[in-house]
C-alpha cells in the first residue's frame, strides 16, 4: 500500500485504497511511504523519485540490521521499528517484535517504507505535528526517529501492564501457562532491547554528519531522540532484570512446593510400611502369638494403629524442626551480613 503525504497549508494524506491511480497525486517534495509493497510499486516509486529500487527493498529484508548508507544524491537510514501484535497461543498478553524501517530522501522526494503497520506514520497522519514540513527531509528524518524512540518507551509500559497482569495471575495459581507467558515477554524486552541499542548507535551517528549539525534546532531534536532512545534502552534492562528475578523467584516457589509434598509422601509412605510390616509377621508359616485367637487379629491392628500414630507425629516433629533450624540458619546469614 502506498500513502502519500504532502503539506502545505494544511497536511494532505492519500491512501492507494482510496484513490483509482495514487501515483498521480505524488508531487515534488511529498513524503510517500510503503507498507509491505508489491513489486510494480517498488518499481514505479523508483522511477517517479529516481531512488533506485534496489534501496527501496533493503529495508523490506526482515533481517536488515540498522546502518546509514549514502549512495551518490540518496540518503538512506535504516532502523529497526517497534510494533505489537496479538500473541496467538495467549489472547490475554501482546507480542512485540521489531521490523526494520527505511528512510530514503533525495532534493526532491522524500521515502520511507516498512513491511509492517507501525504507529509511526499513524500519529503523523492522525495530527499535525509542530515545525512538520515535506519539504524539510532532513528535519522530518529527525521527527520521524524521535517519533520511533518514543514508540518503544510506549509499548515498553504497555508491556510492563502485562507483565503485572501475568505476575497477579501467578500469585493466584501456579501453572504452566502463566510461566510461558512470562518467557514470551522476556522474549518480546530481547527483541525491543536489541532494537534499542542498534538506534541508538544510527542516532549517534547521525549526530556527527555535518548535515545534520547545520541548524541548531535539528540537533536539538537529535539529542532529544537520543535521550528518549537510551530511556527506552534503561527500560528494557529494568525490565529485563524485573522479568528474570520474577522467574527465578516463582521457580523458587515452584521447587519448594514440590519438595513439600515430597516430604508428605515420604511421611505418608513410612507410616504405612508400619502395619503392612507387623501383618507380614503374621501372615508367616510359623508359630506366631495368639495364633488362632480372634483377640489376635484386633492387638494387630490395634499395635499396627498405635505405632503409626506415634510414628507418624515423630516424623511431622522432626521434619518441622528441621525447617525451623534452616530458617534460624538462614536469618542469622542475613544479620550477619
Amino acid at each position: 500500500m502506498i500513502t502519500v503525504f504532502y503539506s502545505s497549508e494544511t497536511l494532505e494524506v492519500t491512501k492507494s485504497a482510496d484513490v483509482p491511480n495514487i501515483y498521480d497525486y505524488i508531487k515534488r517534495r511529498s513524503w510517500i511511504h510503503l507498507t509491505s509493497p508489491t513489486e510494480e510499486e517498488i518499481l514505479k516509486v523508483a522511477e517517479i523519485t529516481k531512488i533506485p529500487d534496489q534501496m527501496i527493498r533493503i529495508p523490506l529484508d526482515e533481517e536488515e540490521s540498522a546502518h546509514i548508507d549514502l549512495d551518490d544524491d540518496v540518503m538512506m537510514i535504516v532502523v529497526d521499528m517497534p510494533f505489537l501484535e496479538p500473541e496467538e497461543n495467549y489472547p490475554e498478553i501482546n507480542k512485540y517484535l521489531t521490523t526494520p524501517f527505511g528512510i530514503l530522501y533525495n532534493e526532491e522526494y522524500f521515502v520511507t517504507t516498512c513491511l509492517k503497520t507501525g504507529s509511526i506514520i499513524t500519529s503523523f497522519a492522525g495530527r499535525w505535528m509542530k515545525n512538520f514540513s515535506t519539504n524539510k527531509h532532513i528535519k522530518l528524518s529527525i521527527q520521524l526517529l524521535y517519533r520511533n524512540a518514543s514508540t518503544y518507551v510506549s509499548l515498553l509500559k504497555l508491556l510492563d501492564k502485562d507483565s503485572e497482569f501475568v505476575q497477579k495471575k501467578l500469585h493466584e495459581s501456579l501453572k504452566n501457562k502463566e510461566l510461558f507467558q512470562l518467557m514470551s515477554l522476556g522474549k518480546s524486552l530481547v527483541y525491543l532491547s536489541t532494537g534499542a541499542n542498534s538506534d541508538g548507535l544510527v542516532l549517534e551517528k547521525l549526530k556527527r554528519l555535518e548535515q545534520f549539525r547545520k541548524y541548531d534546532e535539528d540537533l536539538e531534536l537529535i539529542e532529544d531522540a537520543i535521550i528518549e532512545n537510551r530511556q527506552a534502552m534503561e527500560m528494557c534492562t529494568i525490565h529485563r532484570d524485573i522479568l528474570n528475578g520474577t522467574m527465578d523467584a516463582f521457580a523458587s516457589v515452584i521447587s519448594n512446593n514440590v519438595n513439600t509434598v515430597m516430604k508428605t509422601l515420604t511421611v505418608v509412605t513410612i507410616v504405612l510400611t508400619i502395619p503392612t510390616l507387623i501383618a507380614s509377621f503374621f501372615g508367616m508359616n510359623v508359630k506366631v502369638p495368639w495364633e488362632g485367637n480372634t483377640v489376635g487379629f484386633w492387638l494387630a491392628i490395634a499395635i499396627s494403629i498405635i505405632i503409626s500414630f506415634f510414628s507418624a507425629l515423630f516424623l511431622i516433629k522432626y521434619t518441622s524442626k528441621v525447617k525451623d533450624s534452616k530458617k534460624n540458619y538462614r536469618r542469622k546469614r542475613r544479620i550477619k551480613k
